[in-house]
């Protein structure tokens, strides 16, 4: 058995920080080769764009701007840096302000549930298969039809017989009144 070296050791546990940025709005001019000159000194191995989404009047991570599209990178560094760090980058050096991206952790909790709910198993979208032929095989006859409503009938009828048992009402005798039919406070 022998012992591995140093340098080994810090070869074999490389880890790399990777982070997703929007853009809310344009996009400055050369904005991935400015943001990886600026993160050079955290070891940037690049920024690259992931997609963007169409114009929306309501934007989900950006709720005080309106009608806006969204740009998404992402980024991998080398040595440790925070979101924050990368936001004052973005700020100071393309002129952003704060209010027109975001930075988050890739592995992020808000990220990661984004991700999953933009990921579509079948890669097409249900709703295009005009015979939907994943849907589950139902009978009609158990939800619709003469049956199904007579046997609903039924169980309501029997509902309503159970109800009347459980809360057991008496009714009250009806007062008796003179002939006038009504009773005098004063008596007769």
């Amino acid at each position: 058995m022998s012992m591995k070296s140093l340098k080994e050791y810090l070869t074999e546990s490389k880890k790399t920080y990777n982070f997703r940025i929007k853009v809310a709005g344009e996009i400055p001019e050369s904005f991935e080769e400015k943001l990886h000159a600026s993160l050079s000194r955290y070891g940037c191995q690049g920024v690259k764009k992931v997609g963007n989404s169409p114009i929306q009047k309501q934007v989900k991570d950006f709720p005080d701007l309106e009608n806006m599209e969204v740009t998404v990178f992402e980024n991998t560094c080398e040595y440790p840096v925070t979101p924050q760090e990368i936001s004052v980058a973005i700020k100071n050096n393309m002129g952003m302000e704060y209010s027109h991206f975001r930075v988050r952790n890739v592995n992020d909790p808000y990220e990661a549930q984004e991700s999953s709910a933009m990921d579509e198993p079948s890669g097409k979208a249900v709703l295009d298969d005009p015979n939907y032929k994943d849907s589950e095989k139902v009978k009609a006859k158990d939800y619709f039809g003469d049956d199904f409503n007579k046997s609903f009938l039924k169980d309501l009828q029997k509902a309503s017989k159970e109800r009347v048992k459980e809360t057991d009402y008496k009714m009250e005798k009806p007062q008796k009144q003179d002939k006038a039919g009504v009773k005098s406070a004063m008596g007769s």
